[in-house]
């Protein structure tokens, strides 16, 4: 690997070396003495009071300045293959998910797999590599992950998928690609669990499909037979369609995005299920649930993130209050309810609280039977819970 070769000194001015010596992977702006001059993000040598403490990237563009990369004495480099020893750690990791039966799963996870800044998706014979910011953007080595995911990964083409806030006029850039051919980034199919789903790597959201609720759709399959659904930011339909291979008896899929309804139920086709058991409902789900008294068996709500800073989190709160309890109360007697949020911003205490004021202002009591979160592919270090985003909760109610 060819790291920049330019690289520069940062001294913590707050005592963080306990912390970073447990593992926890961040440093903010505020803590560190910035260097002068630094106007791209680069490898950099952490030292404090005591001396030198890590490597990390340093990023001169965020208030998140370092994101650690190595407790080691030595820098980073091709001489010790430091990178390259990570992504291995990392697919190794995952070897109990990738099967026959499953072809979609992350195989890089940032911080969780000591890359910082780096996402990686698999996609059947698809990469698509993603990074958390400009600053990861700049330091990472694109040669170097689409040649070693070529070589290891078993996937013909290797993407970059660009966020929307990073100001690319393009969705997607081919980083590698092993025959002339490409497929419909638009719509490659991949298995979860046998399940046939259709993900648009264009235009959908993050890489394309929301693989952090794989063991939670497993579940909503396993508890579906002979029950109305009622499916709330459904996007293309994951949690529909596992409750159809289910049994479920009927499924209603509402999210704003027609695009998005009309892929969940081409997905229904894909897995040769019957469609005249499901109905897809183009419209905001606030407006759904104001209209109309319709009850359903089990009512799932995996709304998108409702912040993205900590400053609006008390808004973020209040909006998830709102949407669960109007949610509860379309719950049949003795009926489930599936809440989730994928907010790093919300922690698990912040969700049972929610979760609380949601059944109360419902007028609903409710015995929590299961609560999870991302899937092991999702890994997240044991020194930064914040990086335990996703909340799944499933309740019987009253």
């Amino acid at each position: 690997m060819s790291l920049p070769k330019s690289k520069t000194n940062v001294r913590l001015t707050r005592n963080l070396r306990r912390s970073i010596l447990q593992g926890h992977p961040w440093v903010y702006r505020d803590a560190v003495d910035a260097p002068k001059g630094i106007t791209v993000a680069t490898l950099a040598r952490v030292t404090d009071a005591k001396g030198e403490l890590a490597w990390a990237i340093y990023d001169p563009h965020s208030p998140l300045a370092l994101r650690i990369l190595s407790l080691d004495s030595a820098p980073p480099s091709a001489g010790n293959r430091h990178f390259e020893r990570r992504f291995e750690r990392a697919l190794a990791l995952r070897k109990t998910i990738r099967s026959p039966l499953t072809t979609g799963f992350r195989l890089f996870n940032g911080e969780g797999d000591l890359l910082p800044g780096l996402v990686c998706d698999i996609y059947g014979r698809v990469a698509v590599v993603q990074f958390d910011g400009q600053g990861p953007g700049e330091f990472w080595n694109r040669d170097l992950i689409a040649d070693w995911l070529i070589e290891n990964a078993d996937v013909d083409l290797i993407v970059e998928k660009f966020r929307r806030s990073s100001g690319s006029e393009k969705p997607i850039e081919v980083l590698k690609s092993k025959t002339a051919s490409q497929p419909d980034l638009e719509k490659v199919a991949i298995k979860e669990n046998g399940a046939l789903f259709e993900v648009d790597i264009v235009r959908g959201q993050k890489t394309g499909f929301f693989l952090d609720q794989r063991d939670n759709r497993l579940f909503v399959r396993e508890f579906a037979p002979g029950r109305t659904v009622l499916n709330l930011f459904s996007y293309t339909g994951g949690f529909s369609v596992s409750a159809g291979l289910g049994g479920a008896q009927h499924v209603t899929s509402v999210d704003i995005s027609k695009g998005a309804i009309e892929s969940a139920a081409r997905c229904f086709v894909l897995n040769g299920l019957d469609t005249s058991k499901h109905r897809g409902v183009a419209a905001d789900v606030f407006e759904f649930l104001a209209s109309g008294k319709e009850k359903w068996d089990h009512v799932l709500v995996d709304p998108p993130s409702m912040t993205h800073t900590e400053e609006k989190k008390e808004v973020a709160v209040a909006k998830y209050i709102d949407v669960f309890m109007r949610a509860a109360a379309r719950v049949n007697p003795q009926g489930a309810l599936s809440l989730s949020s994928c907010s790093s911003h919300i922690s698990f205490e912040d969700f049972s609280e929610i979760t609380r004021e949601a059944l109360s202002g419902a007028r609903r009591t409710g015995q929590i039977v299961r609560i999870s979160g991302q899937g092991a592919d999702h890994p997240f270090p044991h020194a930064c819970e914040e990086l335990r985003y996703l909340k799944f909760f499933h309740l019987i109610l009253d």
